[in-house]
């Protein structure tokens, strides 16, 4: 078992705490004080892969700070204590001895009902789970590669973020990082590339209240001077009690960079969902994956369920066979404890 980054959990006790002393509140909704709200979520998983991995870990606990204190000046702050081995044994990479980082840092300035200027660190808008990547929000624990593979999941600079409120027109959002991103998490497998260079913009389609269709554009310059340019679609469905979800991506890289296995790079994922009951809910998906690095597409079967005694906690127990190609998500089984305050 490695050691414990006892000062990064003692920062985030400090801060959980000092919030419920001063304020209560409903889970999923935060503490708010004047202008401003605190909230988060904790993630606690517990895994068993084939490579023969088992480990109990605080996968993540993130704290948000919002807020609203004039048309110009309304902050958001995500920090997050991730990666943290509370029990490890055996297997391949080692015991996980946790980082504490800056997720996002940026401020909203309202230009009018319909038009925001977003400056700061932010997650790009590629596809839906980026952005909405808190564990209680998503379908299942173990996240599609797609979902934050293959793109820069992170940019610092500036997005206008256009919000059709007659709904008649889809919501807009353009981005553009004019040179590297402030403060780079820690190597991850959200980290695989420092871009140079980010811009594109994300529409999404509105097909009724809950139900939405969206289409991605990026292009990046990463340090080793691959230019990748990239298309996507997401969507997410609902049929009653059945759930259709889903993200693809397809990128053309350019460049001088040596030792790519490919000049193209794809990915894609479909998840189905069915509520068995208000409180438990049955999912599958199935991925295949094409990196630049790997002569071959990884492909990936998942099936899991999970329970939700309360809206803003989730248990989820799902099973992942890899079935082709070199692996990104291990082989085994995955247990998550999620909670968002």
């Amino acid at each position: 078992m490695g050691r414990t980054p006892w000062s990064a959990a003692a920062i985030f006790t400090l801060i959980c705490t000092g919030a419920v002393a001063q304020s209560e509140n409903e889970p999923g909704h935060g503490y708010t004080f004047s202008a401003f709200n605190v909230g988060g979520f904790s993630d606690v998983t517990a895994a068993a892969a084939d490579t023969g991995r088992k480990a109990v870990s605080v996968n993540a606990l993130s704290v948000f700070v919002t807020g609203h204190v004039a048309p110009a000046f309304n902050p958001f702050i995500e920090a997050e204590l991730t990666g943290l081995d509370v029990v490890q044994s055996g297997g391949i990479g080692g015991s996980h001895n946790g980082s504490l980082v800056l997720d996002r840092l940026y401020d909203d300035a309202i230009l009018s009902d319909n038009l925001t200027l977003r400056v700061g660190k932010m997650l790009a808008p590629v596809g839906e789970w980026n952005e909405i990547h808190a564990a209680p929000l998503v379908l299942t624990a173990t996240r599609p590669a797609v979902t934050y593979q293959n793109f820069s999941p992170y940019l610092t600079g500036f997005s206008m973020l256009f919000s059709n409120t007659r709904g008649d027109l889809p919501d807009l959002q353009f981005y553009w990082q004019p040179h590297g991103v402030f403060l780079q998490r820690p190597s991850s497998p959200f980290a695989l590339d420092t871009y140079r260079t980010v811009e594109g913009l994300h529409l999404k389609f509105p097909v009724s209240l809950l139900d939405q269709v969206g289409v991605s554009f990026q292009q990046t310059t990463d340090l080793r001077g691959t230019v990748q340019s990239l298309g996507g679609l997401d969507f997410q469905l609902n049929f009653g009690r059945v759930g259709l979800q889903g993200e693809a991506t397809y990128s053309r890289l350019s460049g001088e960079t040596q030792g790519l296995a490919r000049r193209q790079e794809w990915g894609g994922y479909l998840a189905v969902s069915y509520a068995l009951t208000d409180k438990f809910t049955a999912y599958t998906w199935y991925e295949e994956f094409s990196g630049r690095y790997d002569p071959s597409a990884a492909r990936d079967l998942l099936w899991g369920v999970s329970f939700r005694p309360d809206p803003a906690i989730v248990f989820k127990l799902e099973y992942l066979q890899n079935i082709g190609g070199r692996p990104v998500n291990p082989t085994g089984v995955l247990a998550s404890w999620s909670v968002l305050f």
